[in-house]
């Protein structure tokens, strides 16, 4: 099942957990606005071959990267995932705010920042694939950042969202784009589908503008703006899952999440199963506890 595993502590436990679940197949990542500004999460479950993943990514600078570095389980294609109508493209000075809505000037005003990074210098003609449509296998985890656009997503991709375990989203406390969802909807949408949220990876705080004599305010950061929330299908019926699945559950939960007790309560939910044994569990145990 694994190509390589990178020493490491952390690579060794996830790669234990792995050999010891057995599951059928590789974890399957879906990425939705896969631009390799910064590292993904599954980093750790990719690099010792723990996973195959697809990836959508619209701005051609970005998709071009991700070709470029892309190994043998990546797969990527130049698609904007959204309702599948035609729509446009906004190109920003910074490729982390390129978005098919239009940045919310109003609110670079508020927060005194992002004006520049948030400029659109193109807009581009683009039409948009409905997450439903797409020509690839069923996802276990669907790591969704498109700048605002991810409500749409879940809106058009609801036989996806059945059968997957988990979503990582970003999410907004408050609108850097023109009519964009904020966390609250996210939460209502996928709730729709059985997802409950399980935790937040990240969520920035930044000053707001501030006047030239306040200076010393410099270090207070009050105003949430956006971060990266984890959400997990069938959260309260763990029990009454397939087995595949949650050993699915358990891999992501070890090597993406760091969600190690809720890997635990699933490996003890797979013991009742005979699917792994009390020795199994403890070497897993005290490889966390060993950090």
């Amino acid at each position: 099942m694994m190509d390589h595993v990178t020493p490491n502590k952390a690579a060794d436990r996830l790669a234990f957990l792995i050999d010891a679940l057995q599951p059928q197949r590789r974890t399957r990542v879906v990425d939705i606005g896969a631009n390799p500004i910064n590292q993904p999460p599954y980093k750790l479950l990719m690099d010792i071959g723990g996973c195959d993943v697809w990836g959508f990514e619209p701005q051609q600078s970005a998709y071009d990267a991700l070709i470029k570095q892309a190994g043998p389980r990546e797969h990527y294609l130049p698609h904007a995932v959204g309702d599948g109508s035609t729509g446009v493209l906004h190109i920003c000075k910074d490729s982390g705010f390129t978005s098919m809505l239009e940045p919310n000037e109003a609110a670079f005003d508020y927060l005194g920042r992002f004006q520049r990074a948030g400029r659109v210098v193109q807009t581009i003609p683009f039409a948009t694939r409905r997450l439903d449509d797409l020509d690839m296998p069923q996802a276990d985890l669907i790591k969704i950042d498109i700048q605002g656009g991810e409500r749409a997503v879940f809106q058009n991709g609801h036989d996806m969202l059945a059968g997957a375990v988990a979503v990582i989203t970003e999410v907004a406390a408050i609108p850097l784009y023109k009519d964009q969802p904020l966390l609250g909807a996210q939460m209502a949408e996928l709730a729709e589908s059985g997802y409950h949220l399980h935790r937040f990876m990240s969520f920035k705080a930044v000053p707001v503008k501030r006047l030239e004599t306040a200076g010393r305010t410099r270090a207070v950061r009050s105003q949430l703006i956006d971060g990266d929330a984890i959400f997990i299908r069938a959260l309260l019926a763990l029990k009454d899952q397939d087995t595949e699945w949650l050993k699915h559950l358990a891999v992501l939960s070890d090597g993406v999440f760091g969600s190690f007790d809720l890997t635990a309560l699933v490996l003890d939910l797979l013991l009742t199963r005979r699917t792994v044994t009390e020795a199994q569990i403890d070497a897993y145990v005290s490889k966390v506890v060993d950090g």
